[in-house]
């Protein structure tokens, strides 16, 4: 008989502990074990000196059957009500009959119809396709059909769950493998969290018919009573070569492999690459990154391999697909292999369903590459110091809390170092960086991994630092895992606060790693507790902002309440309290780190224990901010100047750091749906009966200032002075342009200037009066300021780590349409664009009609880059580090709506107001005089496209290759 119980097994294989035959005399004087976990000893012991076996760590799901498929029932019903038949994924012996969707039923009783047959079928090697999205949303698979959150690590109501539990591999000739088949991996006794599965070099098998399989539930390796029901999440850190052999001194492929039943989707990146859902016998799929494909086939003898899709067959034989671009198209990725290969990191996800009976096969196998990498990882224990278990609403408060921590190396700090961020399922979140003081913030289950080197002869050491936590959590508990060629020594740390010393010794072409695990424990408390956590938030637009400051506050025994704040101290605007939150409204340019002082408590469920704890909100002035034309840092001293349109009452994104869902700096939702004036509104003045002015100040590296623009627009002259009043710069812009249609395009930056020294500067701008040359129509939308942080501020280190952690640091800007002319591009003795005949990049300032410089060398303020459909303009980057630097496109749709591609990428465009978009994933690689070249194609898909500016974060200087010719063409590059 079945078990009622199914189980779900998630692997995450991030960091590597190797096991191997004892070590020598004289390597044990260097190589420890002290700290790694205890099944390590019993695993070397195991291997007996005939196989290398390593150790990934595991998260493991224990399902109950009837509850996880009352979950899929109720999902089924509610989006199927009058359908006969249950179409979500389902637990069963593989025939649960007609009433359910053949995906249930075991292929091998299906006809070539997608049937139910009553006799056995030659369809036993059939697939399904089509159960889960072609990519995974918010870091996890994305079901076509009910499936009760079966994947789902936050839903405890239908699981167990158990952490960092050790999968077995053997490593051998580069290859890690485990073959159900061949070796075996149990729990032996009872199940539980931070421990090993036993290996054994023998196979599992049921006695009752004497196949081999894997049933990591069943102890021992005989097995009289498999629980058939379980599934895996495996998570793989990789690398990859420019031409998918494992070296440069190697002629063999890098491969994936798989083989097992039943449902198994396998992703890289987030993108589906292998599809073989359903109930079927053992399946083969292959990933083979040299040849570019991928393969599903049929592995038992007499099989058929095919597949059907939800409603019908689609194919028989074997399955194959291009994995990346190459010079006949695009394949599963819109890149190439070359490309792919330039970033250090990538992660290959298997999701693994054993949902039907009668046989558990799991064979994985692979020689991926991998890097040198030191990572942290943060896990919070689910009991408190009493070993009683937190409810579920605590374990969600902790989830929002940050933990501090800083890499050491030799002793120093590893500052304003990049690293990759990973969330609690080792999915690749976001590339960050680490403070000036070394500094970085984890939540519970993420971990940071850092990529480098450990090839030193004399190798190098490394240890933790975890900040003070406060009196609501004992002292942390650490542990590492080490895998080093040259081996490594451990020194344990007489600190609370700091983890182990490990210094391993590396070689040039083994993957290195050392992986270290802070656990902290939460103290019980038999009254009412309360911890409030500082806030972070970042705001780059003047909108008005709702903060939470009791999101990551942590309240034991009660429910969290704001009791007041101390706004008498504020700076840059103004903030009361409305419905338990925090309104904060800017009142003037902010340019420094703004601090409001809040108190808060847990109020107690018995009344008496009530707890009060004071905390702090840094409010930190983006990169870029925007201010409207109503914000109040113009003035109008000439004119007639009046409110057009009716301002919106929106907020900006709460900007809280760290949040990989918020917008980049200068993007938010407020203006994504902005289809004329940004907000809603602009300042309007005529010139008909005489000239108009209006002046700003600011703080910062630079200014642009936006404007609507049209065929009877206005003729300016711009004057920017110091703070001593001295003249910087002296110039003109005429915003008009010719249209037949007189249509308006909206939120333009007319004006862009900007300096490298940070200081205070009046703009002041004069409208011409009307005439016969000038226009008399001029609409003020908005402002922006470039850099305007005060590094002098007392707070600048906090905004510094903002900066970091955002992967917003080191910032550049430079204006699109002065920086960039394409390939095809000509200019004369006057730098104005020649066209040679070819319209393949266009650049029009005007409505998208003009096709040639000479009918629009005067038209517009030439601030932008404007593209009609298909016409397009590319530019390319060099010493681009794709690990570290981040690209971020100023586009819009002029008219509201349009559609544009990047590099075969397509964005919808649905914002007037310009915003930024990250494009940095959407990089053409390539190499050249020992640069890393980095190439962008910007197309208009549909509709016109109006490119403004292009922002690169991260920590290395790059280059803009232009590929514009003065006279017989002398090309050249900037430094930008």
């Amino acid at each position: 008989m079945r078990k009622r119980v199914s189980r779900i097994l998630a692997v995450t294989l991030a960091t590597v502990v190797t096991v191997t035959a004892m070590p020598s005399e004289a390597e044990a004087t260097f190589r420890s074990f002290d700290s790694v976990p205890k099944a390590v000893s019993q695993a070397i012991s195991q291997a007996a000196s005939q196989k290398e076996i390593r150790y990934f760590p595991v998260t493991l799901y224990d399902y109950d059957q009837e509850t996880i498929n009352q979950a899929v029932y109720q999902e089924d019903k509610a989006e199927n009500p009058n359908s006969r038949v249950l179409r979500g994924i389902y637990f069963s012996n593989g025939a649960p009959g007609s009433s359910y969707a053949t995906w249930n039923t075991w292929t091998g009783l299906l006809t070539t119809n997608n049937t139910i047959s009553s006799t056995q079928t030659s369809q036993k090697g059939y697939v399904y396709s089509g159960l889960v999205g072609s990519d995974m949303q918010n870091g996890n698979i994305h079901f076509t059909v009910p499936d009760g959150g079966i994947f789902d690590s936050g839903d405890t109501k239908t699981k167990e769950v158990y952490t960092n539990v050790g999968l077995p591999f053997v490593y051998e000739n580069g290859y890690y493998t485990f073959d159900a088949s061949q070796d075996s991996a149990y729990f032996s006794g009872t199940a539980a969290s931070e421990t090993n599965l036993t290996w054994n070099d023998t196979a599992q098998t049921n006695k009752t018919d004497n196949r081999k399989g894997f049933y990591p539930f069943n102890s021992g390796t005989s097995v009289r009573t498999p629980d058939y029901h379980f599934g895996m999440i495996a998570t793989i850190p990789f690398s990859m070569t420019a031409d998918g052999k494992i070296s440069s001194t190697s002629d063999e492929d890098i491969k994936f492999e798989f083989a097992g039943d039943d449902d198994v989707w396998v992703f890289i990146d987030g993108k589906l690459v292998l599809d073989i859902g359903g109930i079927h016998d053992s399946v083969n799929g292959t990933i083979n990154f040299a040849q570019n494909k991928t393969e599903i086939s049929a592995t038992s003898s007499g099989q058929t391999s095919g597949m059907f899709i939800k409603g019908g067959r689609s194919t028989a034989g074997k399955i194959s697909k291009k994995v990346f671009r190459d010079s006949e198209g695009a394949g599963i990725f819109d890149t190439t292999l070359k490309t792919f290969a330039a970033t250090d990191q990538h992660t290959l996800t298997v999701y693994y369903l054993e949902r039907g009976e009668g046989a558990s096969n799991c064979k994985i196998k692979f020689n991926l590459p991998m890097k040198d990498t030191v990572s942290v990882h943060k896990t919070v224990k689910t009991t408190d110091s009493k070993g009683i278990k937190l409810d579920d609403s605590i374990l969600a408060q902790i989830s929002q809390r940050d933990f501090y921590f800083t890499l050491y190396r030799d002793g120093e700090a590893v500052s304003d170092a990049t690293y990759n961020l990973y969330d609690i399922n080792n999915q690749y979140v976001d590339t960050r960086m680490t403070g000036t003081d070394g500094r970085f913030a984890l939540k519970n289950g993420q971990t940071a991994k850092f990529i480098g080197t450990m090839d030193e002869d004399d190798g190098k050491s490394y240890y933790i630092t975890e900040a003070d936590n406060g009196a609501s959590w004992i002292v942390p508990k650490w542990s590492y895992q080490a895998e080093a060629a040259g081996g490594f020594h451990v020194v344990d740390s007489d600190s609370a606060g700091t983890s182990m010393s490990v210094t391993a010794k590396g070689e040039a072409d083994k993957a290195d790693q050392v992986s270290f695990t802070c656990e902290n424990e939460m103290l019980h408390k038999e009254t009412a507790s309360f911890e409030a956590n500082d806030d972070y938030i970042v705001l780059d637009y003047g909108l008005p902002v709702e903060i939470d400051p009791l999101v990551n506050d942590l309240a034991v025994g009660g429910s969290k309440e704001l009791v007041e704040i101390d706004s008498n101290s504020l700076k840059y605007g103004r903030a009361e309290v409305k419905n338990g939150k925090i309104h904060y409204t800017l009142t003037k340019q902010l340019t420094g780190v703004e601090v409001l002082n809040y108190t808060a408590k847990v109020k107690s469920t018995n009344g008496v224990d009530d707890q009060e704890a004071q905390a702090k909100v840094y409010i930190i002035p983006a990169t870029d901010m925007y201010y409207e034309e109503d914000f109040g840092m113009a003035e109008y001293p000439n004119g007639s100047w009046e409110q057009e349109g009716t301002p919106q009452e929106d907020y900006q994104e709460p900007g809280v750091v760290g949040d990989a869902g918020d917008s980049p700096y200068g993007s938010d939702v407020a203006y994504l749906s902005d289809s004329e004036d940004s907000n809603g509104s602009s300042c309007y003045v005529s010139t008909e009966k005489g000239a108009a002015k209006f002046t700003y100040t600011f703080n910062g590296k630079g200014t642009s200032f936006f404007a609507r623009t049209s065929n009877n627009s206005g003729y300016l002259r711009i004057v920017i002075r110091d703070a001593k009043g001295r003249e910087i710069y002296h110039g003109y812009r005429n915003t008009i342009y010719q249209s037949e249609n007189k249509i308006t395009l909206y939120n333009i930056p007319v004006f862009t200037w900007n300096t490298s020294e940070y200081g205070t500067y009046n703009v002041e701008v004069s409208v011409a009066k009307a005439g016969n040359r000038f226009g008399s129509d001029f609409w003020l939308d908005g402002i922006r300021v470039m850099q305007p942080l005060d590094e002098t501020d007392e707070h600048a280190d906090i905004a510094a780590q903002a900066y970091n952690q955002d992967g917003e640091a080191n910032m550049t800007a430079v204006t699109l349409r002065q920086k960039l002319l394409s390939d095809y591009t000509e200019v004369d003795e006057n730098g104005e664009i020649q066209w040679d005949g070819k319209t393949f990049v266009v650049f029009t300032d005007s409505n998208g009609e003009i096709k040639k410089a000479s009918e629009y060398k005067s038209n517009g303020p030439k601030e932008e880059v404007y593209l009609d459909e298909d016409q397009s303009v590319t530019f390319s980057l060099k010493d681009w580090d794709p690990n570290t630097n981040k690209l971020y496109l100023g586009v819009k749709a002029p008219f509201g709506n349009a559609k544009v591609s990047v590099n075969g990428q397509i964005l919808e465009l649905k914002n007037a107001a310009d915003c930024y978009y990250e494009i940095s994933k959407c990089a053409d690689i390539s190499e050249k005089d020992g640069s890393t070249i980095a190439t962008f194609e910007i197309k208009a898909e549909e509709g016109l496209v109006s490119a403004t500016n292009i922002k690169v974060t991260g920590n290395a200087e790059f280059t803009i290759i232009k590929k514009q010719t003065y006279g017989k063409g002398n090309g050249y590059e900037e430094n930008v």
